[in-house]
């Protein structure tokens, strides 16, 4: 069953990540450059939640706050599921769909390695299936 290591293998983009301390409007502004959905919240090195498209959607917008005094560690999400690079990629979209996340991050050896997508799932699903298809393909040619 595949990994979430054999996922890793394939994805490009790197971590991009933002401080505790930082307002909402910059952390928006990194998640607008970078052309992403969530950020992985730091305090120093180590990892203390994420921040999303959604938080910002319903804690700082629908809440009539603003994003320029607000501070990540004010809204980010904390309390999530984490990941461990050897899990699958099954009980990871078991526990995303569960519990209605879009994200989730991965560790190995209790450090933090990178974050894993709905999209990277799907990305990952249909090229696994079109190498499959591929396969078949080749394979029935040959009788």
């Amino acid at each position: 069953m595949p990994t979430i290591k054999d996922l890793l293998l394939n994805k490009n983009r790197k971590l991009i990540t933002v401080s505790s301390a930082a307002s909402i409007f910059d952390a928006l502004k990194i998640m607008a450059e970078s052309n992403i959905g969530c950020l992985i919240v730091l305090e120093g090195d180590n990892y203390v939640g994420m921040f999303t498209e959604r938080d910002y959607a319903r804690k700082i917008v629908l809440a009539g706050r603003s994003s320029d005094t607000t501070k990540v560690n004010e809204i980010m999400i904390s309390d999530i599921p984490i990941l461990n690079i050897n899990d699958t990629i099954e009980l990871c979209s078991k526990i995303m769909t569960e519990n209605t996340l879009r994200y989730l991050p991965v560790f190995e050896n209790n450090k933090l390695v990178n974050l894993i997508s709905q999209g990277d799932i799907i990305k990952y699903t249909i090229d696994s299936q079109k190498s499959l298809i591929e396969h078949l393909q080749n394979y029935m040619n040959l009788k």
